[in-house]
């Protein structure tokens, strides 16, 4: 379980959520009512999330800026 703390990358401050090593990620921001739940076969291979999750939370937040 994370939670976000200072603005660092694309989750707003108060979002919370757990990134699965395997592929499965969810995401919790309250700010915005919203819950994220991306489910992927692609396992995390270092600590840094591999580029689809990156690009599926930044798709995910622009959707709604729209």
């Amino acid at each position: 379980m994370s939670v976000v703390t200072r603005r660092d990358n694309v989750a707003a401050v108060g979002t919370f959520g757990w990134d699965g090593g395997l592929g499965t990620s969810w995401r919790s921001d309250p700010r915005e009512d919203m819950v994220m739940i991306l489910m992927t076969r692609r396992a995390w291979t270092s600590p840094t999330p591999p580029d689809v999750c990156l690009d599926f939370w930044t798709s995910v937040y622009q959707a709604i800026d729209d």
